[in-house]
């Protein structure tokens, strides 16, 4: 099943062509939060226009114990796996509505609500397809398109109804290209020093996520044990998220980390005393691969270590911030002949009232393993520019100095704009302009042009 192009193909158009009889969006019931995703156990039920006008996680930053708080800190990014599951049960108005393939799906999705209601288990489902071309590439095809399955649950076996729950997080996912390559092959053959995508590969099917998350003291205290990547919970920025928000590993990532290859045993914690202030620290495997268990590995005594601490202000006038700095360490890793690295990462997200959120990063590391000096981004995003008001925008440029002489410093800017086709459709249209790809000196521009469908529930 590696080349599902024509199935993958047929799907997509299947979900995505049925909205094209535009009608007014329909109301969307009332949603209560549940248990298990916010320590506001007893959060009032929403009526539709409330739901819609609260800030989407997609640019909303939440304070310590505050609504979109669902995960191990207010640090945690939207990869994360119980934070994507809140974004997914998210209400959205689409553009279009087409009631013949919205039914059933909205009937499963209250189903799914149910159970979770009577037993805690929240069962979530997620397929996206990317294709990327570029301008030019020096080897290979300028093209490339994959797709990625997930599923995702988290069952909340301890302390339901309260803010000191256990929840059990497990999450699977398949990826798989379709036609000629995957687009993760891309930034190898443009010789980019982060590449125009790097989730969209070949590899199969994996298990993500297995971990334990843990809060005590009314949410004040929290950990995780299991396998998880620590990169879902520090360093992050609020618009790193590859399968809704920007596609170059400049803004979808922190390049400048040299985080473990993949998911792996993992162990975390974060005190969070108030909605203004959180710590989180953590360590992973440094043999991590998401291909593999890594318990093998286990007795090498090599590891990943990070901690950040970080300020969630309410500014007046503005909205929510998150101010944070991080400080990390890899192990050398001597059966793989791979050097120690580290360093540290300013990271700062703004609100600028329900709509707009801006955000800058600098990262620095001696460069052993990132080949990363020092790097920085700044951008931003927008809801409802194009008067949908699901619909985002965002607009980033980067900078980034490399550690191996001879290579050039190399600068991203992307923009992409986000379609709400339906409620749980999407499709984002992107491009990348690279100039100065830091190891081909035979380019000075590079375009790379994205397009991306998602469909969740």
């Amino acid at each position: 099943m590696k080349r599902m192009n024509l199935a993958s193909g047929l799907i997509s158009v299947a979900i995505a062509s049925g909205a094209w009889a535009r009608q007014d969006a329909p109301e969307q019931p009332a949603q209560e939060t549940p248990a298990n995703t916010t320590p506001d156990a007893t959060a009032p039920k929403l009526d539709s226009d409330a739901t819609f006008k609260y800030a989407i996680p997609d640019i909303s930053l939440p304070g310590g114990g505050q609504r979109g708080d669902v995960g191990l800190s207010p640090g945690d990014t939207p990869t994360a796996a119980l934070d994507e599951m809140y974004d997914i049960d998210t209400p959205r108005r689409g553009i279009f509505h087409f009631p013949v393939i919205e039914a059933p799906i909205d009937n499963l999705a209250a189903a799914l609500r149910r159970l979770d209601d009577k037993t805690g288990l929240r069962l979530n489902f997620a397929y996206t397809m990317l294709f990327q071309q570029t301008s030019n590439t020096p080897v290979g095809p300028n093209k490339g398109a994959a797709g990625d399955i997930d599923f995702m649950a988290a069952w909340t076996l301890l302390g339901r109804g309260t803010q000191n729950t256990g929840t059990l997080v497990f999450t699977t996912e398949y990826r798989f290209q379709i036609g000629e390559q995957p687009p993760s092959l891309l930034g190898g053959q443009l010789g980019v020093l982060t590449a125009p995508t790097a989730a969209f590969n070949d590899r199969g099917w994996v298990v993500r996520d297995a971990y334990w998350l843990q809060r005590l003291l009314d949410g004040k205290l929290r950990f995780i044990l299991g396998r998880a990547d620590i990169s879902d919970f520090i360093g992050g920025m609020r618009m790193q998220a590859i399968n809704t928000s920007f596609f170059n590993r400049a803004f979808s990532g922190n390049a400048a980390v040299a985080y473990p290859a993949g998911h792996g045993p993992a162990a975390g914690f974060s005190v969070v005393p108030n909605e203004f202030f959180y710590v989180t620290a953590g360590m992973q495997n440094a043999y991590s691969t998401s291909t593999t268990i890594g318990l093998n590995t286990l007795d090498e005594g090599d590891f990943f270590y990070a901690i950040e601490a970080g300020i969630t202000p309410n500014i007046e006038g503005l909205g929510r911030g998150r101010y944070r700095v991080m400080y990390w360490y890899m192990d050398d890793r001597p059966s793989l002949a791979l050097p120690s690295d580290q360093g540290i990462s300013l990271i700062a997200d703004q609100d600028i009232g329900d709509r707009v959120i801006v955000f800058a990063r600098y990262g620095h590391s001696d460069g052993d393993l990132t080949n990363i000096k020092n790097m920085g981004q700044i951008g931003g995003g927008i809801r409802g520019l194009l008067g949908s008001e699901d619909d985002l925008t965002g607009l980033a440029g980067s900078l980034a100095e490399p550690e191996r002489a001879g290579w050039r410093n190399e600068k991203v800017v992307e923009v992409f704009h986000r379609w709400q086709l339906t409620a749980r459709t999407q499709f984002t249209v992107g491009a990348q302009l690279i100039v100065d790809p830091s190891n081909a000196p035979q380019d000075d521009t590079i375009g790379v042009f994205s397009f991306r469908f998602r469909f969740d529930f």
